[in-house]
């Protein structure tokens, strides 16, 4: 018996870590990437992705903002609990010149 005969090779399927997307882009639009990209010394690509990114960011801060206005909402209908606008409006200037000013309290 040798040493090849008592070693056991193993596949590893490693999972992929990126996958490849298409997007249809008119020629005018990729010329603008182009151009964009060599200016700001990028690759298309990497505009192209960080523009992606950052409306994946963006639109899912603005769902979760959502989802805690609709939250905010159902709660004050349930309790009746809220502040006004112009106590809102006096923390937002008291808040800029001292950060820890403490938001008003809920009433009814």
């Amino acid at each position: 018996m040798t040493l090849g005969d008592t070693m056991k090779t193993v596949a590893i399927d490693k999972p992929r870590s990126t996958a490849t997307v298409t997007v249809k882009l008119d020629p005018s639009d990729r010329d603008r990437i182009a151009t964009l990209a060599t200016m700001k010394k990028r690759t298309p690509h990497y505009l192209m992705k960080e523009a992606i990114l950052e409306y994946v960011q963006r639109e899912e801060a603005r769902q979760s903002f959502i989802k805690a206005a609709d939250t905010s909402f159902e709660h004050y209908k349930q309790t009746g609990l809220h502040i006004t606008f112009d106590e809102f409006s006096t923390w937002v200037d008291d808040v800029q010149k001292k950060p820890d000013t403490a938001i008003p309290k809920c009433h009814k």
